[in-house]
């Protein structure tokens, strides 16, 4: 595993040709939370903000930016890059909310850049003006997005960033600042490796004539840092808690990448470090005293408050051991419930301004700030006031959101066995048909009003090798009445296009399809629409039909698709409609193609299939966009909805959630599991009208989405 670095900071505040000692406002250095989001809890992240107005701010509208950008970092799950952009939304966000107070005037904009620090990986986004200056030795490279330039926050409903990666080496110098380029010579930048970073700032200054704001780090190894009393300034964390002691520091104030103390709680050490000294002083002439009186010569008389040099030795030991624990006893008891109540009452203020909105759309932003703040607040304490709130504000969210936090019931108590892999559902009405590739087994089981009964007489597959003219089953698919054997009943099929018919009360059947004069390349996935049988085959590129006659799917295959053929590539799941047929990729776009017979004047007919690729998934939500895949999910499956209805289900491998789409693909709803999933999500079927069907692991769950 490689070596973790770390960023010692600087903050850049230059105005009037000179480094100033205040610390510059919307620039942060900061190290994740105690309850931060999953994947955040290593990372170290640096902000520096700035805004442009055509009329007077509010005071600490720039901070409060910042820290609302840090918030919705921390607080979202998943790569570097989603969270960054999660950043961007935030004061994207309410830079606009401030704009359209004005009678959509477009008076602010906002330009941010932003830098994460994860073991030795770099992220680094630019939204608006801004760079970003890499510093090696004999090498600067400037990291700069005219496009991001052109778009600053606060103008579009998307934000745009542009983002660069690298892997960081120790002794690394970077720049990040809002200001427009160009700013140093390569010169000046390269002579920055040779100083500590407060000269550095100072160089800065020197070497430039700009008014400007931003961050200086440099890269070291974790646990290689001198020590701060060796250093030319004190170094402090870069946020509002310790900008009262930064200004009063001779030179620009340095920051580590770690968390601040809770303000006020610098007042509380003073005070308490005073009473650490009065009681030290007391006890400790008492003690001389006792001794001299125990052991007279041993301790030679002196002025009143004086000490023995080996009483002085003690106390210069015991005075910083007792201060660290009185102020470690003041901030927990206090500073951190101080800080708890900060941030409560913070979400609590933007659940008021939430509720007063007059629509979704305008509360949408402070209820994404309500719980922000609970996050945060929620890594200094807990209460019940905190839980309640918590609660309202994740409801209100998944109203507007239409999301259903939805109870998955299990189809088995005990599920199909512990060394179960359900890789194919299918569903009927009344009836559930579940394929377990482990044990190449077919199991049915029906509904009985009060929720699922295994058929223990059903005759199918029932292990390797019980039926003798099918290999290992890939997919199943319902085929309706009469079928096969004259019953509604369930098709598979393997790697050989072999196929096994089954149907509760009857023998199984088997056949063979025709392989194409290619041969087969690779089954993926079949579909049994209007008595016809899809099968797509990615490997060779092709989608084949077959009909059935007398219920067995015979004769020679017929290619759906007719001049060109979109590349089916990646392509593991298609669902067929009564017109259309749907193929999803495992990049989560989807194609959709439509054939159609044509007659020409002379009577003779003519095979005509049209392809939408990378069809737009579209989110009339409020703060929603088209999108050509759906945006957080990593689909493995969708099936077809039947009227009157129609619809498209999509199951999410990660939180074996069901998105559902209109056939126009709108989005309308997404149901969660209350409680996640064990195991891995493998399969998706629906049973008319609406029982949602999700495998997971060794388990069958079923869930009846709300119409």
């Amino acid at each position: 595993m490689p070596p973790t670095l770390e960023a010692d900071v600087a903050l850049i505040h230059l105005a009037g040709g000179g480094a100033r000692v205040t610390p510059p406002a919307g620039t942060l250095a900061l190290t994740a939370p105690r309850r931060a989001a999953r994947g955040r809890s290593e990372d170290f992240l640096f902000i520096t903000l700035g805004l442009q107005s055509t009329q007077p701010l509010a005071p600490g509208l720039v901070d409060h930016l910042a820290h609302l950008a840090s918030a919705a970092y921390f607080a979202t799950p998943g790569s570097v890059t989603a969270a960054l952009r999660q950043s961007a939304e935030a004061v994207n966000d309410h830079l606009l909310d401030l704009n359209q107070a004005d009678e959509g005037v477009s008076r602010v904009q906002g330009r941010m850049m932003l830098g994460v620090l994860r073991v030795r990986d770099l992220y680094l986004a630019q939204s608006g003006v801004g760079q970003s200056i890499v510093i090696r030795p004999g090498q600067v490279n400037r990291l700069i997005s005219e496009e991001a330039a052109a778009r600053p926050l606060g103008l579009a409903a998307a934000p745009l960033q542009r983002f660069h990666h690298l892997e960081a080496q120790p002794g690394d110098l970077v720049i990040l600042t809002t200001a427009a380029p160009p700013l140093w010579a390569d010169t000046i930048l390269n002579g920055l490796l040779d100083h500590d970073l407060a000269d550095g700032v100072e160089r800065l200054a020197t070497g430039g004539t700009h008014d400007l704001t931003g961050l200086l780090m440099r890269m070291t190894l974790a646990g290689e840092r001198k020590p701060a009393a060796a250093r030319a300034s004190t170094v402090m964390p870069a946020t509002a808690a310790t900008r009262s002691a930064r200004a009063s520091s001779p030179r620009p104030p340095r920051s580590s990448a770690r968390p601040a103390m809770p303000s006020g709680l610098s007042r509380r050490l003073n005070q308490a470090s005073r009473w650490v000294l009065a009681g030290l002083s007391s006890i400790g002439n008492a003690l001389i005293q006792l001794l001299g009186r125990m052991a007279p010569g041993l301790v030679e008389p002196g002025r009143p408050g004086s000490f023995s040099p080996s009483l002085l030795a003690g106390t210069a030991i015991a005075v910083p051991v007792l201060i660290v624990i009185i102020a470690s006893l003041v901030y927990f008891r206090r500073g951190r419930g101080e800080q708890f109540q900060t941030y409560l009452s913070a979400a609590q203020a933007a659940v008021v301004s939430a509720q007063l909105q007059p629509d979704s759309a305008g509360a949408r932003p402070y209820w994404d700030q309500a719980k922000q703040m609970l996050d945060l607040a929620s890594g200094y304490g807990s209460s019940s006031d905190a839980d309640s709130l918590r609660q309202s504000v994740q409801q209100a969210l998944d109203s507007i959101d239409q999301i259903n936090h939805a109870e998955y019931r299990p189809v088995l108590s005990g599920g199909f066995g512990s060394g179960a892999h359900l890789t194919g559902l299918a569903a009927t009405s009344s009836d559930l048909y579940v394929l377990d590739s482990a044990q190449q087994t077919i199991w049915h089981a029906w509904a009985t009003g009060r929720g699922y009964e295994i058929d223990s007489d059903f005759k199918c597959l029932k292990g390797k090798g019980s039926v003798k003219a099918i290999g290992e089953p890939i997919a199943i698919a319902v085929q309706g009445e009469p079928g096969a054997l004259g019953a509604e009943g369930v098709v598979a099929i393997d790697s050989g296009g072999s196929l096994l018919y089954c149907a509760p009360g009857r023998q199984p059947a088997t056949g063979q399809l025709t392989p194409p004069d290619t041969g087969w390349g690779r089954i993926q996935s079949i579909a049994i629409s209007n008595n016809q049988l899809y099968v797509l085959d990615p490997k060779a590129n092709a989608v084949w039909s077959y009909d059935a006659a007398g219920g067995l799917f015979s004769g020679s295959p017929v290619l759906y698709f007719a001049e060109s053929v979109p590349s089916l590539s990646g392509s593991i799941s298609l669902a067929m409609t009564q017109e259309e047929l749907f193929i999803l990729y495992d990049t989560g776009k989807l194609t959709r193609c439509r054939r159609t017979t044509e007659t020409a004047q002379d009577g003779s007919s003519h095979i005509r299939v049209d392809c939408e690729k990378d069809l737009s998934f579209q989110d009339e939500r409020p703060g929603g966009q088209a999108n050509d895949h759906i945006p957080g999910a990593q689909p493995i499956a969708l099936v077809y909805g039947s009227p009157p209805e129609p619809s498209l289900y999509f199951l999410d491998r990660l939180t074996g959630g069901v998105y559902h789409y209109s056939m126009r693909l709108v989005y309308q709803g997404l149901y969660l599991p209350q409680q996640p999933l064990r195991g891995e999500i493998s399969a998706i079927a629906l049973g008319p009208p609406n029982d949602l069907f999700v495998a997971a692991g060794g388990q069958v769950y079923y869930v009846q989405p709300k119409q």
